[in-house]
């Protein structure tokens, strides 16, 4: 039986912890790990709406630099978490996907 106090998460999210269709973390640390990522990227919304008008740059041009400093040592995400992040603020923000973070063709 499923508990129902457990975090609903998102399949892009669970398969950065899964190869070959099998886990590769425990539930509990995806789910603490998906909070953490879930978390920073409702507070990088405010910073990307901030940088987009206070400096004149492009939406594409802001998320690149909030991946490029989550990239970073220290920034307390790897970097397949990174490439989320970026992508789940982009879709708080309802603004386009970064190229970027698109498989090359």
């Amino acid at each position: 039986m499923e508990d129902p106090n457990q975090t609903i998460i998102p399949a892009a999210f669970m398969a950065l912890y899964s190869a070959n269709g099998r886990p590769t973390a425990t539930r509990a640390h995806v789910e603490a790990r998906h909070d953490l990522c879930e978390d920073m990227a409702a507070q990088m919304t405010t910073l990307c709406d901030s940088l987009e008008h206070r400096h004149d740059l492009s939406k594409e041009e802001v998320l690149r630099r909030c991946w490029m400093g989550l990239l970073q040592d220290g920034s307390g995400v790897e970097p397949p978490e990174a490439n989320w992040v970026v992508a789940r603020t982009a879709e708080l923000l309802e603004w386009p996907q970064p190229a970027f973070l698109q498989p090359a063709a």
